[in-house]
């Protein structure tokens, strides 16, 4: 065990080395640091077989690729923080994705924020329309305790019935 961390230590010390040396002969103002810290992690994980390591690469991959489209001269305006939100989001469901490529594991839980990142994206891409839409529809959430609390006396109603048919007269 000890090698391997020796080699992945190794591995990253390289990576930093050449990005720093880089980083003097091309302009570089920044936009992809994120990205690479993300993508380091991602790498990390799999030569460490360590899962965890899977969690930060994802965030900060999605948000460094956010980060890269704002940063770009063809985003302006609501599609810069759309193309951001969405690149977060993928940055999450890429955990879903890599657990299960190299781990065979199928985490689920990244899909969460994942879909909200995602929601609030495709919100920002139609101008506020699926926000406004939201907020109506948000106001409604009481009908659904609602429709449950008939349902459940509905059910109880339906037993109850059927307890006194199943019972002998006498």
């Amino acid at each position: 065990m000890k090698k391997n961390n020796s080699v992945v230590s190794g591995l990253g010390l390289v990576a930093l080395g050449f990005v720093f040396l880089v980083s003097q002969f091309v302009e570089f103002d920044g936009q992809f640091f994120v990205l690479l810290i993300g993508l380091g992690f991602i790498v990390w994980s799999l030569i460490s077989r360590k899962q965890g390591l899977l969690i930060p690469g994802g965030i900060l991959s999605g948000i460094g690729t956010g980060i890269a489209f704002a940063e770009s001269s063809w985003a302006t305006g609501d599609l810069e923080g759309a193309l951001f939100m969405l690149s977060f989001a993928a940055g999450w469901f890429s955990i879903i994705l890599l657990t299960k490529l190299f781990f065979n594991e199928l985490q689920l839980w990244p899909a969460f924020p994942g879909g909200i990142m995602a929601l609030i994206g495709v919100a920002v891409l139609t101008d506020g329309v699926l926000l406004d839409t939201l907020g109506s529809v948000g106001q409604f959430w009481p009908v659904i305790l609602i429709v449950i609390g008939f349902s459940a006396m509905w059910k109880q109603f339906r037993n109850d019935e059927a307890g006194y048919e199943k019972q002998p007269l006498g």
